[in-house]
């Protein structure tokens, strides 16, 4: 009963948070491309795509908790954000606040082989130097994760990042 209660409660986060942006944008202009390092649960490549009403969002690489002495795990996420707050720092200097969805997928390549697939809430913290197209952010998110191999088993999930990247 209890773990079912707190599937229902990240899962009812998982909603709200988006729904609270829905009048947002996202924080990179429309056509934006970032690429950079990201370092968390899944250390490798940063991704950023600017939409104009939001940002599509993706890191892949190695999966850090998910990895072992007898095999390799490979790590991703993919899913979007909107800017719901602009914390003002002096000049042209600032910081969004943003929310969103993520949908991070594992694999650990061994013995036994596993897969873990989840859905997740997102909230985060960006910074661009002004005139410089160098972003760094902090991104947070919690959910709900489905182990699907090697045995399947549902689960709290947690995701983090902090990367810096450029932005084309």
């Amino acid at each position: 009963m209890k773990k079912a209660l707190t599937v229902l409660l990240v899962l009812v986060a998982i909603v709200a948070m988006p729904l609270a942006a829905a009048d947002s944008r996202g924080t990179s202009e429309e056509g934006a491309i970032g690429i950079g390092l990201n370092l968390g649960t899944v250390n490798g490549l940063g991704l950023k795509f600017g939409m104009g009403d939001f940002d599509i969002i993706a890191n892949i690489g190695l999966d850090v908790f998910h990895a072992g002495s007898k095999g390799l795990a490979l790590g991703g996420d993919v899913g979007f954000q909107y800017e719901v707050y602009d914390i003002q720092i002096d000049g042209p200097h600032h910081m969004p606040v943003t929310v969103g969805l993520l949908v991070p997928m594992g694999f650990f390549i061994g013995d036994p082989f596993g897969m873990t697939l989840g859905i997740e809430a997102m909230a985060g913290l960006e910074y661009q130097i002004p005139d410089v197209p160098v972003l760094f952010y902090l991104r947070l998110a919690f959910g709900v994760d489905l182990v699907l191999a090697p045995q399947f088993d549902v689960g709290f999930g947690f995701s983090g990042a902090l990367g810096v990247m450029y932005v084309f």
